[in-house]
């Protein structure tokens, strides 16, 4: 499949039901958003593992999305079935940034891709996230996720 040419190593089957489709028959965009976030459920689970799991409920750590970009490609249809792809692209201060996409599984046609600043958080605040997470996260990745030089820090949480 074409999604595994674009270096993605996390590829799995992005299951839809009927209420995913909207009035004009289409997959809804919001859906679509829904999927992403269970595509990065997914990889947390199947690839970081149980330990990355028990650490964030033992330290009462949530992942937190910053910012989520959606550009949205083409029309998913119903009948068809999807695969969606996850992958970590780059770390820069205590943001990680995440790349998916979401094709049509026969053809591979590009239904939507995104990417998302995730942070680590415990009690409202930003934590760093621990450096073996980013040894198993580059297990998985094939390799080290590139750190680039963070800016100012811009504000956090509401005002």
């Amino acid at each position: 499949m074409g999604v595994t040419l674009d270096g993605y190593r996390f590829v799995t089957d992005a299951v839809t039901t009927d209420a995913d489709f909207d009035a004009q028959g289409h997959l809804n965009n919001t859906a679509i958003v829904g999927l992403f976030n269970d595509l990065r459920i997914a990889y947390a689970r199947q690839c970081v593992g149980a330990r990355w799991i028990g650490y964030l409920i033992s330290e009462q750590l949530v992942i937190v999305v910053r910012e989520l970009h959606v550009l949205y490609e083409s029309e998913g249809l119903p009948g068809e079935s999807f695969m969606g792809a996850t992958r970590h692209a780059r770390r820069q201060g205590k943001a990680a940034f995440v790349e998916q996409r979401l094709v049509e599984a026969a053809t591979a046609r590009p239904v939507a891709s995104a990417w998302v600043v995730q942070l680590l958080a415990r009690d409202g605040r930003v934590v760093d996230w621990p450096e073996w997470y980013w040894d198993l996260v580059g297990a998985v990745e094939g390799g080290p996720v590139p750190v680039v030089p963070g800016g100012p820090r811009a504000p956090w949480g509401p005002p």
